[in-house]
C-alpha cells in the first residue's frame, strides 16, 4: 500500500485523486453527522440505530431486580456495521498518516517493501487489539477455567454487551477493508489474494455470529490473532532491516503457528463433536436460534478443520520456499570457495614447477662451471 503524499496542486473536487487523498476527512465528516444526530431528540432514535448495539433484551429477577442487559443478533446490526465500517476507515487513515507513513519515510524503503510494510502495519494493531480484548472477554466470561461453557447453555443467542460489540467491530473491520483497496490504490495482482482473505474472515465470523457459535469462535479468534500479531511484527522488523532479531523470532512463530492450528482444531472438535451432541436440545429450531443439528455441526467442524489444513499447507509451502532460497543462496558461495581453492592449488603447482625448473637451471650452471659447457667438452675431446 503506497503512502499518501499530498501534492501542492489541488485535485478537482469529487475526482478520484481528491477522494483518495482526503477520504479520511470525508468519512470522518459523515461519522460526525451521525454523532451530532444523537444530540437532538428528533434524530436520536435514528442515529442510535447506527451507533449503539441493537436488539437488547432486558429482564428482571422476581419482578424487582434488573438483570444485566443482554443482546441478540438481528437485521438492525447491518446499520451498526455500516457506521463502524466508516469509523474503521477513519482510524485506518489516522494510523497510516501519523504513524506508518512517518516511519516508512525514515526507513527509506523501496516501493515493494513499503507496500508490505504498510499492509502489516494495518493488520498488526488490529490483531493485537482484538487478541488482547478477546482474551479479556474470555477471562471475564469464565471460558478458561470452565471450558464446558463453550457448549453449555447453547443456544448462545443472548450475548453480553462486550461480546456483541466485539463481533460487530470484527465484522465491520473486514467490511472496511474492501473500500480500502480503492483508497490505497492497490495493484491488480494484489487485489485477489486480499479479497480472498477478507471474504474468508467475513464468512467464518458472520456465520458464527448468526448461528450463535460465538463462544468457541471467540476462543479460536483470540489464539489465531495472537499468532498473527507476532507474524506481522516479525515481518515489519525484517523489512526495517533488523533481520537478526526477526530471524530469531521467526522460529518462535513457527512453533506457535503449529501449536495454534492444533489448538483450534481441538477446540472445534471438542465443541461440535463432543459437547453440543450431548445437550438435551440437540436439533434445529430457528425460532429460538438453536442450530444444534448434526448437518450444521458437521459442516461447521469440517469447515474449520479444512481451513486449518489449508493454512498448514500454505505454511509448509512457505517453509519449503525459504529452505530453497537458503540453499540457492549458499550454493554460489560454495562454488566461489571451490574456485578459490582450485585457483590456489593451480598457483601452488605452478610455483612448484617454476621452482623445479629453477633448480635444474642452477644445477646446469654449476655443472658448466665445474666441467665446462657440453660444447666445450666436445671440442676438447676432438682436439
Amino acid at each position: 500500500m503506497p503512502s499518501r503524499r499530498k501534492s501542492g496542486k489541488n485535485a478537482p473536487i469529487l475526482s478520484h485523486e481528491f477522494v483518495i487523498t482526503n477520504h479520511g476527512d470525508i468519512v470522518s465528516c459523515i461519522c460526525m453527522v451521525f454523532m451530532i444526530g444523537l444530540m437532538f431528540q428528533a434524530t436520536s432514535k435514528v442515529a442510535s440505530v447506527f451507533i449503539a448495539p441493537q436488539h437488547n433484551v432486558s429482564r428482571t429477577l422476581n419482578g424487582t431486580e434488573d438483570l444485566p442487559t443482554k443482546y441478540t443478533n438481528g437485521p438492525k446490526d447491518f446499520c451498526t456495521i455500516f457506521f463502524y465500517s466508516m469509523a474503521w476507515i477513519v482510524v485506518h487513515a489516522i494510523i497510516q498518516e501519523y504513524v506508518w507513513d512517518k516511519v516508512s519515510r525514515k526507513l527509506r524503503l523501496s516501493k515493494t517493501k513499503n507496500t508490505k510494510f504498510n499492509d502489516s502495519g494495518t493488520l498488526l494493531p488490529f490483531y493485537f487489539f482484538f487478541a488482547a480484548w478477546g482474551a479479556d472477554i474470555v477471562v471475564k466470561e469464565g471460558f478458561i477455567p470452565n471450558i464446558s461453557k463453550l457448549w453449555d447453555g447453547y443456544p448462545h443467542n443472548e450475548m453480553s454487551f462486550t461480546l456483541k460489540f466485539y463481533f460487530i467491530l470484527q465484522i465491520s473491520f473486514w467490511v472496511h477493508c474492501f473500500p480500502e483497496l480503492y483508497f490505497t490504490r492497490a495493484k491488480r495482482e494484489e487485489i485477489f489474494p486480499k479479497v480472498q482473505l477478507y471474504i474468508e474472515y467475513l464468512l467464518f465470523i458472520w456465520a458464527a455470529y448468526m448461528l450463535n457459535f460465538t463462544h468457541v469462535t471467540l476462543c479460536c479468534l483470540v489464539v489465531h490473532y495472537a499468532v498473527e500479531t507476532l507474524y506481522h511484527g516479525i515481518r515489519m522488523l525484517n523489512i526495517s532491516g533488523k533481520a537478526d532479531v526477526a530471524q530469531s523470532l521467526f522460529w518462535v512463530w513457527t512453533v506457535l503457528f503449529a501449536i495454534t492450528r492444533f489448538a483450534i482444531i481441538a477446540l472445534t472438535v471438542m465443541t461440535f463433536w463432543y459437547g453440543l451432541p450431548r445437550l438435551d436440545n440437540a436439533g434445529l429450531n430457528v425460532d429460538v436460534g438453536n442450530f444444534n443439528s448434526p448437518p450444521i455441526r458437521l459442516t461447521a467442524m469440517a469447515a474449520v478443520i479444512l481451513m486449518q489444513a489449508w493454512l498448514a499447507w500454505n505454511f509448509i509451502c512457505y517453509q519449503i520456499k525459504l529452505w530453497r532460497e537458503r540453499v540457492s543462496a549458499a550454493t554460489p558461495s560454495k562454488k566461489k570457495d571451490t574456485k578459490k581453492k582450485s585457483k590456489k592449488d593451480s598457483d601452488k603447482k605452478k610455483k612448484e614447477e617454476t621452482f623445479v625448473e629453477e633448480s635444474d637451471e642452477m644445477e646446469a650452471d654449476e655443472y658448466e662451471k665445474t666441467n665446462g659447457s657440453p660444447q666445450a667438452v666436445g671440442k676438447a675431446k676432438k682436439s
